[in-house]
């Protein structure tokens, strides 16, 4: 192997490293306008399909190439404020592949859905189109213009920068809006984000590929300003005053932490850990968590986690973390499995994967992901893909095992928002070099994006296709965002993600985090960040494959 696996230390020394910043998407639901996330790869607003849009990229790799019309980015960037909400944004990022967004007449007051219904939780933030995840970048526009008011009769201007949790990384297509009431609570459970629309007296933008935006509204002492993407989401009673309001970006960046009480919202979160991908280290660096920095190390601090670490493969109290359990447990029980937005699982060895053998555990995954969940999976933890969605993607196998040895490609970015959104990311976050005392991945030639530590490979990637309920088809297989050689078998399919029912499926051949030991994001955990984002947003609830 290139890499040998280096244990983790649990280092005392704290040093709390701000990361980038998440955006929100806004989509609009059946024939509803929609906006495209503003985010660096975030579909446009009223664009019908994103830059990045599968059913328009031409999936280079030998995976089969998305070529439905209708169909949007799988997890394209979008800016979606209907999350779960009862006013959810009009625009949809990555747009819903089964429909063309159509703008509506600004005059017309868009129609809102109830996001507290457990049935059909709007998430505005998500785009609609279910399977395409790329989005179109630099989609600035607002699905309304703004409401019933003109924007000639608006008399205040708000201004800022939406950064991740780490306040670091902008993010790009966030919906930013302003509301005299404010929105509906996040569901606390997994619950499907269908879109909805603002009312004509929420005046709403998405933000631009840096994650800076500008938003015409009206002044008033009662007013509440809401910055959302997927399930991040911040609410802060704001008085605007007539004219120009430069805000803060501790009041327009995406929380850290789940306070509904308080109006901060992040996703429910379990990581499987695992035996080898570090991810929730990435996961501190982008600011959910403090992290700690020693010898050219940069780890999570234990204790501020805002999420859950159940075992599989390695003890999270080995590094002084709270453990829920193993995760055998958590696959077996649906009703643990459906207090979380997200599951993650890294590499690992294959320590529970016999579990897959069990019908009642494929049954609460699938019910899981079909009611809004997002499931990540990657590299040597396959099975929990390839098994549980085998009519997705074809794996490479090796002796009938698709856990092969470790090699590195170099990739080529697909999806234009998410090529845009790196292309765009402040130098220091493209090189983490000056940082550490061994060479890294940077981002300097895209669309080319070097990958290390990928041990497994897709051979293809399937159309799957869906009714979309009036009266045609829908493709919900794999969009590619990345592709990349494999030894001298062609180039393949590197990250994807495919929709199943209101939720979504995603994978990577790579580590998250690089088996060396080092200090910043490497360009696999940005990629990371930008599509978990994407597939978060708000998107039409369609049929499960058959």
């Amino acid at each position: 192997m290139k890499h040998a696996y280096l244990p983790r230390l649990v280092l005392s020394t704290s040093l709390a490293l701000p990361l980038g910043t998440f955006a929100l998407t806004a989509c609009g639901g059946g024939g509803e306008e929609t906006a495209t996330e503003t985010a660096t790869g975030g579909p446009t607003v009223g664009e019908t399909t994103p830059t990045g849009d599968p059913t328009n990229a031409t999936n280079a790799t030998n995976a089969t190439n998305v070529t439905d019309p209708t169909e949007g980015p799988t997890g394209g960037m979008t800016n979606g404020m209907t999350d779960g909400t009862t006013e959810g944004p009009t625009t949809e990022s990555d747009t819903d592949p089964t429909t063309e967004p159509t703008t509506e007449d600004p005059t017309e007051e868009p129609t809102t859905e109830d996001p507290t219904d457990p049935t059909d939780p709007t998430d505005p933030t998500d785009p609609t189109d279910p399977t395409d995840p790329t989005s179109e970048s630099d989609s600035d526009t607002t699905t309304n213009g703004g409401g019933c008011i003109p924007d000639g009769q608006k008399d205040a201007t708000l201004t800022g920068v939406v950064y991740a949790p780490n306040g670091i990384i902008p993010v790009s297509g966030a919906l930013v809006y302003t509301t005299p009431e404010p929105p509906e609570p996040i569901p606390q459970e997994v619950y499907c984000s269908e879109c909805v629309e603002l009312t004509c007296h929420q005046h709403e933008t998405l933000t631009e590929i840096d994650g800076s935006f500008t938003l015409n509204t009206v002044s008033g002492d009662d007013r509440y300003l809401v910055v959302r993407k997927g399930q991040f989401m911040r609410v802060v009673e704001l008085p605007i005053a007539a004219g120009d309001n430069p805000l803060d970006s501790d009041i327009t960046s995406l929380p850290s932490e789940n306070d509904p009480d308080n109006g901060l919202y992040i996703p429910r979160i379990a990581i499987a850990d695992g035996s080898f991908d570090r991810i929730e280290d990435a996961m501190g660096k982008f600011g959910l968590g403090d992290t700690s920095i020693s010898n050219f190390e940069e780890r999570l601090v234990p204790g501020t986690e805002p999420f859950d670490l159940w075992e599989n493969g390695r003890d999270p109290t080995s590094d002084g973390f709270m453990s829920q359990g193993a995760f055998s447990e958590l696959v077996q029980d649906y009703e643990k499995l459906k207090q979380y937005h997200v599951i993650y699982i890294p590499c690992s060895s294959d320590v529970y994967t016999d579990l897959l053998n069990d019908q009642q555990v494929l049954d609460n995954i699938h019910n899981w992901v079909e009611a809004g969940g997002r499931w990540y999976v990657a590299d040597w933890s396959n099975e929990w893909l390839r098994l549980v969605f085998p009519q997705y993607q074809d794996f490479t196998l090796e002796f009938g095992d698709a856990d092969i040895g470790s090699y590195d490609s170099l990739g080529t970015v697909l999806d234009t928002g998410l090529n845009d959104w790196l292309e765009a990311l402040p130098d220091g976050l493209k090189d983490i070099n000056p940082q550490n005392d061994e060479p890294h991945p940077t981002i300097e030639n895209l669309p080319q994006l070097q990958t290390v530590d990928n041990w497994s490979a897709i051979d293809q990637v399937h159309e799957i296709l869906v009714d979309d309920g009036m009266g045609g088809q829908v493709n919900v297989g794999h969009y590619v965002w990345i592709e990349g050689p494999h030894d001298n078998q062609g180039v393949k399919p590197l990250t994807v993600t495919g929709q199943y029912g209101c939720g979504k499926i995603q994978f990577t051949t790579y580590h998250t985090a690089e088996f060396f030991n080092y200090v910043g994001l490497s360009p696999q955990e940005l990629v990371l960040l930008y599509t978990i984002l994407e597939i978060g947003v708000c998107q039409v609830d369609l049929p499960i494959p058959m």
